[in-house]
């Protein structure tokens, strides 16, 4: 008799804590799925911001140099 009510206890115990368990980890997976997603698109808008940060320095680099030249030009005709 006491086997039978250590089995219905370990069944009892199952039933109350392995479904939150097993919910718990179930959750967890799709959330580090997610959380990966999540990071891949941080990285590519990083990357992005990046290399529009770079262009706007190499643009502004160029516009510095055609100002320089513009006003060598303006210094040689006076």
């Amino acid at each position: 008799m006491n086997t039978a009510n250590d089995w219905l206890g370990l069944v009892n115990l199952l039933g109350n804590v392995g479904f939150p368990v097993l919910l718990a980890g179930y959750l967890m997976l799709q959330f580090e799925k997610r959380i990966q997603s999540l990071e891949a698109v941080i990285k590519d808008l990083r990357d992005e911001l990046v290399d529009k940060e770079e262009l706007e320095k190499k643009l502004e680099q160029y516009g510095q140099r055609l100002r320089e030249r513009e006003d060598l030009k303006n210094t040689d005709v006076s």
